[in-house]
């Protein structure tokens, strides 16, 4: 916990108050001087007296404004979590990394690398080709051609551009659209960001259903 300046504390509104291992979190760790963020997820009843109570638990820290989103909202609410950073003064951060080149079908698109362990490690594989097929319209996936080892815990959800790993299938995939969309937007398995294509994502519509991709570094 000292290496950690501002600590999130997520949560659902538990009978209008935080859960008990919040509160058993709060108190196990010395946050005095930190900032701490909480946000949580409701049934209709906001949140409750549930920042009242991380103010009581995180003694000396500067507790900040949080945000209650209701349960059904959360696909939807990327803009309003944006708004909410923007006004409590918190910016959020990308690991900067490389910049790569990937080619598919006589395209070239341009693309930044993650300065992670896991996207280093698959960088350390460039040149890699692999086939990717076009699915649901918003993406290209499949398999790499050997198993990675860094990997971590991922998310469900992505961002129009992201080129990501999923550790269940040992897929590779590149997301260029239907990130807003509440049918598409959401995942089954969890995905590890590894890169972003910074090039025109529409070009994605007009390629063939099945293509190989090369990805490498830029000279």
């Amino acid at each position: 916990m000292d290496q950690y300046d501002i600590v999130f504390i997520g949560y659902p509104n538990w009978a209008l108050d935080v859960p008990q291992a919040i509160r058993s979190f709060l108190s196990s760790y010395d946050l005095s001087g930190k900032t701490v963020v909480p946000f949580c997820t409701h049934d209709g009843y906001g949140a409750g007296r549930t920042y009242n109570s991380v103010k009581e638990e995180a003694t000396g820290a500067n507790v900040l404004e949080g945000i209650a989103i209701e349960a059904t909202d959360v696909p939807s609410a990327e803009s309003q979590v944006q708004g909410w950073l923007e006004r409590i003064g918190i910016e959020r951060e990308e690991p900067q990394g490389a910049s790569v080149r990937i080619t598919a079908g006589g395209h070239t698109f341009t693309g930044e690398w993650l300065d992670t362990p896991l996207a280093d490690e698959i960088r350390g594989m460039f040149p890699l080709t692999a086939t990717l097929g076009r699915y649901g319209g918003r993406e290209y996936y499949g398999s790499m051609p050997r198993r990675p080892t860094n990997t971590e815990e991922g998310q469900l959800r992505f961002e129009n551009g992201d080129i990501t790993y999923c550790p269940s299938n040992n897929t590779i995939a590149i997301f260029y659209a239907k990130a807003d969309d509440p049918d598409m937007g959401q995942l089954t398995m969890r995905i590890i960001p590894i890169g972003k294509v910074t090039s025109d994502l529409m070009v994605f519509d007009e390629m063939d259903s099945r293509l190989e991709f090369t990805f490498d570094n830029v000279q």
